[in-house]
């Protein structure tokens, strides 16, 4: 009953208000109100780190994309969440979608590489830590949780980390434990390597949960293994008999469990046991969040990966195969609305082809195509599908089709690039062809205004590289210089040298 006493005092509070009280006393309820749904300033940023700068809050800044399939698990979990929408609240978050005008331009001065990402700043623009957006939810909201309350920017904690690590305290090894290495390892590394780094850290952090997260990092993010079976088989074990760890490291170990299962083995017996711990604790942890079926489907997927290192050249078990069908079935249903959908059928349609059934693979993208908010994103797959059973015409009509339909300058750019690559693979002696799609291409770039930066000009460039092989092999050095000169038009007075001189 005392519960209900403040409600009571409200209501009759607000009956005895004047009509001059009553918008006061309407905003002041309002304010009191758990907030439904996240109050995100869309691509504000100047305006966001103005704001941040009256009250002294931290920007929140995700970065993301309507077709990028672990933005929409956030957009069908997290963001609905009413604990996390209530931290938020502590934050000026800005959602900055990849298409957004000055969105690419904001991508690269912040160093994003992938969607989705989420970066804490203080108001002067320092980075405070950035999480990798694909991670548990609830291991991204105890990370956020404990960055609203910094203001220390991260690459002066991770100095102090490397030169004088006594000095850190406990809340700062735990924000470079929650930092986003797996996919921003450069940003914050520097000119070292990533790994040497994560090593360095694993060798001084203060506990040993911290000290195996950093050493499994450091595997994880090497081009070369460097450590022996031994060493790493030790370390997997003592990760995988801790619950709490396994859940802290559950999507690393989820795409690179199998990978270090196989550099961890002395052999097949050793393999087999390694990857039924692994299994056991991943389904372990998995059941205490909840048990969802995407996360089934993910076990699934690293079983298959597991069993392809111990029997490369034999067929997968019938049983596997069965359990995999299933869990694809069952991950389809779950997935309700458009965000979970998004979130899902890529990584089911994955799933599909690695256990060789391409033609269902190919049945479900195409029902999905009447479903989706965005069918161009499965397209590029169906032209996969087709390229990969000869069908030339109908893999380039996939790639057109999704050009066609792709929405949004940058993502245009994306898939344009993919339309002009298949031309130049499939079909490269149709010169005309080859140059309307890639003219086209660079018609989009009149959409995006000082928009040649970061994933466009990634693409680009990587177009670029291709044309030039092509025209080597095709004497298209005319076409190459017809482009280049369209290019330059196109890059009118963008600042960034790199478009006037593309195929250069």
């Amino acid at each position: 009953m005392r519960a209900a006493l403040p409600l009571l005092l409200l209501v009759t509070a607000l009956s005895a208000c004047s009509p001059a009280q009553e918008p006061l006393a309407a905003a002041k309820a309002a304010e009191a109100a758990p907030a439904t749904a996240i109050a995100w300033r869309q691509g504000d940023v100047d305006d966001a780190f103005g704001e941040a700068a009256e009250s002294g809050k931290p920007v929140l800044l995700y970065w993301g994309a309507v077709w990028c399939p672990p933005c929409n698990q956030l957009k069908a979990g997290l963001f609905k969440d009413p604990a996390f929408i209530a931290l938020t609240g502590k934050f000026v978050p800005v959602y900055l979608d990849g298409d957004e005008e000055g969105a690419q331009a904001w991508g690269e001065r912040f160093g994003v590489r992938g969607y989705p990402t989420l970066i804490v700043l203080d108001p002067e623009r320092n980075e405070i830590t950035r999480v990798a957006g694909g991670n548990d939810a609830a291991e991204l909201t105890r990370a956020l949780t404990v960055a609203a309350g910094r203001r220390s920017a991260v690459a002066a904690t991770l100095a102090t980390a490397l030169a004088t690590p006594d000095k850190l305290a406990a809340e700062d090894w735990q924000v470079l434990g929650d930092y986003g290495w797996e996919v921003d390892a450069n940003r914050l590394a520097g000119e070292r390597k990533s790994a040497d780094v994560l090593r360095q850290l694993s060798r001084s952090a203060p506990d040993a949960p911290l000290q195996r997260r950093f050493a499994l990092l450091a595997l994880a993010t090497a081009e070369k293994p460097d450590a022996s079976a031994t060493e790493v088989r030790a370390l997997l074990q003592a990760v995988l008999a801790q619950p709490a760890e396994v859940r802290r490291n559950r999507e690393l170990l989820g795409y690179a469990g199998a990978n270090l299962v196989k550099q961890a083995s002395a052999g097949p017996a050793t393999s087999n046991t390694l990857g039924q711990q692994l299994l056991v604790a991943l389904e372990r942890t998995d059941a205490e969040r909840g048990d969802h079926a995407d996360d089934a489907l993910s076990r699934a997927l690293t079983e298959v990966s597991l069993a392809r290192q111990q029997q490369p050249k034999d067929a997968l078990p019938a049983a596997l195969v069965d359990r995999v069908k299933q869990r694809v079935a069952a991950a389809d249903a779950a997935a309700i609305d458009a965000h979970a959908r998004q979130a899902t059928i890529s990584s089911a349609v994955h799933a599909l082809r690695e256990v060789g059934d391409d033609a269902a693979a190919e049945a479900l993208l195409l029902a999905e195509l009447k479903r989706s908010e965005q069918p161009y994103y499965y397209m590029p797959e169906l032209s996969e599908l087709a390229e990969q059973r000869g069908d030339t015409a109908g893999a380039l009509e996939w790639l057109k089709r999704a050009y066609d339909g792709a929405q949004g300058p940058a993502t245009r750019v994306q898939w344009g690039v993919l339309y002009v690559e298949g031309l130049l693979r499939l079909a490269p002696d149709d010169a005309p062809r080859i140059e309307q799609a890639t003219t086209s291409l660079i018609g989009e770039l009149d959409a995006q205004p000082s928009g040649y930066h970061q994933r466009t000009r990634q693409r680009f460039e990587r177009l670029a590289a291709q044309l030039k092989t092509w025209s080597g092999k095709h004497q298209g050095a005319e076409t190459l210089a017809r482009l280049q000169q369209r290019m330059q038009h196109a890059c009118g007075d963008q600042a960034d040298g790199a478009c006037r001189e593309w195929l250069s």
